[in-house]
């Protein structure tokens, strides 16, 4: 079991390391709440642009004494380098403006701020060099931030300079352009789609190869961390990254999953990035650890997040994967005083027994349920015309609301006792895959079922779906055990104010089950069937829902309905809702 002092750790801004009286205000307050916090991490920089190797050198100095002064009071102390190739572009005057090659995005634009992974002199002459500086201050452990991925203001999704591309086509055997690369990319070319993202999985690793080298050459003690988000375009390969970084789990790392979420002004954020950190832990080798979550209300503006929310938010993700917490909650301009961070250490401060019984009962424990379509190549299946400005979220979080009214959701499809599908999710599996998905139990929308019935799988669905249904029907719900306590009530979900998502659907094999219809305000049946089961000969347990599957589900009778239904398709196999 982890020690309460070493569950969470915390981020100190450049701002507040750097100058001498406000670190040593900041030493007086982490002594305080010395037992909060272990690991204490300082930022390189207040900017989001590389910096230049002198002014990195400057910086090392004087964080190697803040580092030692950390020691003397008990605390492990290392580095956050903001902007290993860059965020975006920000003070770009005093930051690196070497001629490297920039991130390009697939219109040519390029961000001045961030540099590409594949350019050999960026990574000899910059990366190395400010690896072995930051090395050199005798930090106890060295974080990775974010910027390390394929997304960069202006640029979109990715690197298409030139380097890029050369050494794309020199792997593939092609002889793509730019332009050329970018229109077949957003064709529904499956196998040309992830070879380009096994290129830019290639591109992370190749960076934190070096970083490794660089770093355990001076010294191999020195801990390793990354920090992560939503990264589809890159193939959300963590493993593979995870093994680059610690020379195939020969040295320890750690992770930082994150995200958004910078206010509570919006509880509903709070899901959105509890879903995205559970995504991002599910796929991690099980030698990755610590896992610890990124909270902050970034751009630091202390009372949009109130001490409770922002302990409770650590404590959320925690059910989600994560070990732990990487606090980033001191203001961080020197103007404000950095005790306004205090109710916030003196709660998190109050949890600490709570965060610890977390981490002693679920710490590396994977949350299993019900599982949406998505998979780490979710990228693969985006429609024609969108892989390159897509976004494969859409296949993640689509069921976002049966979530929140309490079925339980897991991110490993391997943990999954029913599968969640919209759209064409499936594009992105083979074939033995989607196969092995209907033999279990599945809940569908109109979408998925048209695009599995359409890709032969159709004697595993049952159904067909009809043409949607016009405008003001609503849902009944038939007399089933099923329906227990609910049939002959009434489900609407306005379609004048919220056009579509209403389909009839009709059985197209022996032995399904009407679980509700829909009809018109005055009666009037306008699909014998919209929510229907059927067991196929695989063993495999579905149910369509054609009339509003995932949203508008959160008034009692349909809630109940959902529960019954997966239960049903789980075979009783659901731990809990």
């Amino acid at each position: 079991m982890s020690t309460p002092d070493g569950i969470h750790s915390v981020r100190i801004a450049y701002e507040n390391w750097f100058y001498p009286e406000r670190f040593s205000e900041l030493m007086s307050l982490l002594e305080k709440y010395s037992g909060c916090f272990r690991q204490v991490a300082l930022f390189t920089s207040a900017t989001h642009a590389p910096l230049t190797l002198k002014e990195t050198k400057i910086r090392a100095e004087i964080m190697r004494e803040r580092m030692e002064r950390l020691r003397e009071k008990g605390f492990v102390a290392g580095i956050n380098i903001l902007a290993t190739i860059g965020h975006h572009e920000e003070d770009l005057e005093y930051s690196l403006q070497e001629p490297y090659t920039h991130m390009t995005g697939w219109d040519g634009k390029v961000c001045k701020g961030s540099y590409c992974m594949n350019d050999n002199r960026f990574l000899e002459e910059y990366v190395r060099p400010v690896y072995e500086i930051l090395a050199g201050a005798r930090p106890d452990f060295i974080w990775i931030d974010d910027d390390v991925r394929l997304g960069h203001w202006p640029v979109g999704n990715g690197c298409f300079c030139e380097k890029c591309v050369q050494k794309f086509n020199a792997k593939n055997h092609t002889f793509f352009t730019r332009e050329t690369l970018t229109t077949a990319l957003n064709e529904e070319n499956v196998r040309l789609r992830r070879a380009w993202l096994d290129h830019n999985t290639e591109s992370i690793c190749g960076l934190f190869r070096i970083i490794s080298q660089t770093v355990r050459k001076i010294n191999p003690d020195i801990q390793l961390g990354f920090m992560t988000g939503e990264r589809y375009m890159e193939g959300y390969a963590f493993a593979q990254f995870a093994d680059a970084l610690s020379e195939h789990g020969k040295y320890p790392i750690m992770w930082r999953p994150g995200g958004g979420c910078y206010t509570d002004y919006i509880f509903d954020e709070f899901f959105y990035k509890a879903e995205t950190i559970g995504r991002q832990t599910a796929y991690l080798p099980p030698y990755v650890t610590p896992i610890q979550s990124e909270i902050e209300n970034f751009p630091y503006q202390t009372i949009k997040k109130t001490p409770v929310s922002t302990t409770f938010e650590a404590a959320w993700y925690m059910t989600c994967g994560c070990t732990g917490a990487a606090f980033n909650i001191f203001p961080s301009e020197s103007g404000e005083p950095i005790a306004t961070a205090e109710p916030h250490l003196r709660t998190i401060a109050k949890t600490m027994k709570f965060s610890a019984l977390l981490a002693e009962k679920i710490a590396g424990k994977q949350p299993a349920g019900i599982c949406t379509g998505w998979c780490i190549h979710s990228q693969l299946a985006l429609p024609a015309g969108s892989f390159i400005n897509g976004d494969a979220v859409i296949y993640a979080n689509f069921a976002h609301e049966l979530f929140d009214f309490g079925l339980p959701q897991c991110y490993r499809s391997e943990n999954a006792v029913v599968t969640i599908l919209t759209g064409q999710d499936t594009l992105a599996w083979t074939e033995q895959e989607i196969l092995s998905v209907l033999s279990k139990g599945v809940y569908a929308d109109v979408s998925a079922l048209n695009f599995l019935n359409a890709h032969g799988f159709g004697r595993l669905t049952g159904f067909a779906a009809t043409a949607p249904v016009p405008t003001d029907a609503r849902e009944v719900y038939t007399d089933h055990p099923l329906n227990r306590g609910i049939s002959g009530g009434i489900r609407n979900c306005r379609q004048a104010f919220h056009p579509g998502d209403s389909f009839g659907i009709i059985s197209t094999a022996p032995g399904t089950i009407p679980l509700s219809r829909t009809e018109d305000y005055h009666g009037n049946v306008l699909a014998d069937c919209c929510t229907g089961l059927y067991e196929n000969d695989n063993g495999g347990r579905v149910c369509i829902g054609g009339y509003y599957p995932f949203s508008w589900v959160s008034d009692y009778p349909k809630t109940t309905q959902l529960k019954q239904i997966m239960r049903y398709l789980s075979r009783d196999t659901l731990p809990s809702y």
